[in-house]
């Protein structure tokens, strides 16, 4: 088994926010649309194609996290995975809509965007962060050649308490050495936060997984054929 690599974690991370917007989406829409509609009986395959396309929106991503987690360079692939065109009556509908399986993509539907947002917030802002104090000693030098108005180390409280024998240039390099002790930190830390953002998403999905199987078993199947 490969380690999780920091890259496809800050890529979770990143994409984590887009899919909870529109999970979050279907799921509301879906639900304010068909309850109402249950009296006509039309907010029936209105709210089971609601819980089909939330869990299968469930599953996939509790395919990327697993197949993150096991570090496959393939995406995992899903099989038996029920869609709308696998409906034949009103009680395959029912039968979604009765699955304790559909309320955990529910769930996960409503509860990802807030997830999402922290996700996509802290994959955005550990880097840039990084990235700026490693270049502060260049954004001291523009400042200079600029003539900024605004000094960019006019509150520098902290580091002239500790440094108060370097000038504001040289406790610039100073950070720009922490900022680069932060870089070599920061690919442990995406592996943190994505091992964090897949217990949450296998935590709310439990023992569903549409029969996920790495995609190197399907190809080892294939070739016994």
């Amino acid at each position: 088994m490969r380690k999780p690599s920091a890259l496809r974690s800050w890529l979770l991370l990143i994409l984590s926010l887009p899919k909870g917007i529109a999970a979050f989406v279907i799921a509301v829409t879906g639900i304010c649309a068909g309850l109402p509609l249950l009296i006509v009986w039309i907010g029936l395959p209105l709210l089971a194609a609601t819980f089909t396309v939330c869990r299968w929106m469930m599953a996939k991503e509790e395919q990327a996290v697993t197949g993150w987690m096991q570090g496959e360079e393939q995406p995992l692939q899903a099989e038996n995975s029920r869609s709308v065109a696998d409906w034949k009556d009103w009680r395959s509908m029912l039968s979604i809509l009765l699955n304790s399986k559909s309320y955990r993509g529910i769930l996960y539907s409503i509860a990802q965007l807030p997830v999402g947002i922290a996700g996509f917030t802290l994959a955005v802002t550990l880097p840039a962060v990084v990235i700026a104090i490693i270049l502060s000693p260049a954004a001291y030098k523009l400042s200079k050649v600029l003539s900024l108005s605004f000094n960019l180390y006019s509150f520098d409280g902290t580091m002239s308490l500790f440094l108060p024998w370097l000038n504001v240039y040289q406790r610039s390099w100073v950070a720009a050495a922490i900022g680069i002790v932060l870089a070599l930190l920061l690919p442990m830390t995406l592996r943190g936060l994505g091992r964090l953002y897949s217990a949450w998403i296998r935590g709310i999905a439990g023992d569903f997984t549409y029969g996920v199987k790495p995609a190197s078993v399907n190809k080892d199947a294939g070739s016994r054929v």
